[in-house]
């Protein structure tokens, strides 16, 4: 059937609507005018492919990275990078209402950078003794010899990790960082004598492949700047909860009388104890402990809360639990405005004001929206109970 693609939702696809309903098409344009042939059919929508467009839309360009169509990582490089961005706050707008209940009308200020050569991180698969990248929605890994996002330096680490591989048994992932040097670990062995490090706002972070790091090179201080001046001056007392290796415990505990960290991943503790060390942070905590477990018999008193959870979110009961203990802010940094919504729907609830919203391009060329936002507590009085 032939369709008009209204608008791109999150996840990636264009929407279209037909006799039949609603469809979603991957590699779609807001505007396009496409042949679809129906994949996959369910009882409120279907999915399509493009069969040919019929007229493109005005916001298309040629995609540049040599992954599009074989592994489709860069689900948008088919899209103008400034439309990219003007989508992406549009779909935030509008899961933060769909998902939240939360209207925003205010404006949303936008960190980002090139679109291209940003990635410090990466997780390659492997298949045949061959770096490669998971095919979208498959189990299929497709071998790559470079990657439009990836820093130059992980770029060239792609023909040595091929040649690595070979002394090594069954390695399934690989997952590399760049400070430089690059420095990769085969199903846990590490290559390279040293990890990489780097300076960011005069502060110096030790990285490792195995433990989480903000993962745009051009945005680190920009992003690290919104998140300070979400915090504030003189924060007080902070639980930084979600903390992997201090990228924010670090900067905030210059400003704070205490900053507490909690994270799960133990190589993301010892990094983050080791660059506190490094960088004379004195009044910053480690704890290695799951999130929602150490707060199930948290006897702290926080002034701000900053939490930066993985992409399925804190969970609407930890939410509750944080919004229990009565902090005067809490900062969110969220990979995933869909969990996001949920969760500030919680805080709203609860006696807090969404006061403001920003949102970080960290991933060019994707679907993917990183957002920082900032709550104040309205309501005085006693302390909500958990549901």
């Amino acid at each position: 059937m032939q369709v008009t693609i209204e608008k791109m939702v999150y996840g990636g696809a264009g929407l279209a609507r037909s006799p039949e309903g609603v469809i979603f098409v991957p590699r779609a344009a807001p505007g396009d005018v496409v042949d679809v042939e129906v994949f996959d059919r369910k009882k409120d929508y279907a999915s399509a492919r493009i069969v040919s467009i019929v007229d493109p839309s005005p916001d298309r360009q040629s995609p540049s990275c040599p992954n599009y169509l074989t592994a489709g990582c860069c689900h948008w490089q088919h899209i103008r990078y400034e439309r990219q961005v003007q989508i992406k706050e549009a779909v935030l707008r509008e899961t933060l209402q769909r998902t939240g209940h939360l209207h925003w009308d205010r404006p949303i200020p936008i960190v980002k950078g090139p679109d291209a050569h940003y990635r410090l991180r990466a997780t390659f698969h492997v298949r045949g003794n061959q770096l490669g990248f998971m095919r979208e929605r498959s189990n299929t890994v497709v071998p790559i010899r470079e990657c439009h996002s990836l820093v130059p330096d992980l770029n060239a680490f792609i023909p040595e990790g091929n040649q690595l591989l070979k002394g090594f048994a069954e390695v399934k992932e690989v997952h590399a960082v760049c400070g430089p040097p690059v420095v990769a670990s085969f199903d846990g062995r590490l290559t390279g004598a040293e990890n990489p490090r780097i300076r960011v706002n005069n502060c110096e972070f030790e990285m490792h492949p195995d433990a989480f790091f903000q993962s745009n090179q051009f945005l680190l201080e920009d992003f690290m700047n919104e998140v300070l001046d979400q915090v504030g001056p003189n924060p007080g007392y902070v639980l930084d909860l979600f903390s992997g290796s201090g990228f924010f415990s670090i900067p905030v505990s210059r400003r704070a009388k205490e900053v507490l960290s909690v994270e799960a991943n133990r190589v993301a503790v010892k990094l983050g104890k080791l660059n506190a060390n490094l960088n004379r942070a004195r009044n910053v905590t480690f704890v290695g402990r799951d999130v929602e477990d150490a707060l199930k018999d948290a006897e702290v008193k926080p002034d701000v809360v900053l939490l930066n959870p993985p992409r399925t979110g804190c969970g609407k009961e930890t939410a509750l639990r944080i919004a229990r203990l009565a902090a005067e802010k809490i900062v969110y940094v969220s990979c995933n405005p869909s969990t996001f919504a949920g969760e500030a729907a919680v805080f709203v609830q609860q006696g807090y004001e969404l006061e403001r919203i920003a949102m970080v391009d960290q991933f060019p060329n994707t679907y993917h929206i990183e957002l920082v936002a900032g709550f104040r507590r309205e309501k005085q009085g006693p302390v909500p109970e958990l549901i």
